[in-house]
């Protein structure tokens, strides 16, 4: 796995669409949902986030928001995407990921979270797990989460576990990997809030990994990446990220 570092990256210029451009791409269609700390949006059609601002400042967006209607196709990286390594009976490791070739999701009840679905179906066929992904305000806070169930009769062995933070990185980024590992995206203007991403359950930031391959100039974002567990057949495990302003 990659080794752990701690680092600010590099301001990124990101430039919106102009409206000219913009009228270009097919229109997106977005759920708007909020929390005590921030209004975020998802897309209904892969429920992964468009927007998310604070309520204390709703004209600044943490992500790429400006720019979702030229980012909606296959091979772009979202908040709610998910790469995973893994492999059964030890045999070679297999790569599988929520944004190369998506397919519809599967949304179910919204038991207990603002917006569930399975997203198994674009990671492929061979995908030997089921994976839910969930929205949640948690007493406030804003939790992604992930639960991995394992639909095959063998062991499956987690290796890594990516979950891609597309957010502005005009203002920089700072990962601190540990078992309580934190990111912190700051905002250009250095003004507050500020947003930081941690540890939902047992979701170590075991390495802040920079992407394989890149759909597009700029799109250099990292993942929080967990993994080193086995799961039985049968078990399940939930991943996730909290996010707060501070």
């Amino acid at each position: 796995m990659t080794s752990h570092f701690s680092a600010w990256l590099l301001p990124v210029a990101v430039l919106a669409a102009s409206p000219a451009l913009a009228a270009d791409y097919p229109a997106i269609q977005t759920k708007a949902y909020s929390t005590p700390q921030l209004l975020f949006a998802l897309r209904t059609d892969t429920q992964t986030l468009a927007r998310l601002t604070p309520v204390a400042d709703p004209s600044h967006d943490f992500t790429l928001g400006p720019r979702e209607q030229e980012r909606q196709f296959d091979g772009y990286r979202h908040i709610g995407d998910l790469t995973l390594k893994l492999r059964q009976g030890g045999g070679a490791w297999q790569d599988y990921t929520s944004y190369t070739a998506r397919q519809p999701i599967r949304v179910l009840p919204a038991v207990r979270a603002l917006a569930t679905a399975d997203i198994s179906a674009s990671f492929g066929a061979g995908l030997p797990l089921t994976v839910e992904r969930r929205w949640i305000n948690d007493k406030g806070t804003l939790v992604l989460r992930y639960t991995l169930i394992n639909r095959s009769k063998q062991p499956v062995e987690v290796a890594e576990a990516g979950m891609p933070l597309i957010v502005d990185q005009s203002g920089g980024v700072k990962a601190r990997p540990g078992d309580q590992g934190v990111v912190e995206v700051r905002r250009p203007d250095g003004q507050r809030p500020t947003l930081r991403i941690q540890p939902d359950g047992r979701t170590p930031l075991n390495s802040w990994q920079p992407p394989v391959e890149q759909r597009a100039t700029g799109e250099n974002h990292p993942s929080w990446v967990t993994g080193g567990f086995m799961l039985k057949p049968g078990a399940r495990r939930d991943i996730g990220l909290r996010f707060v302003v501070r």
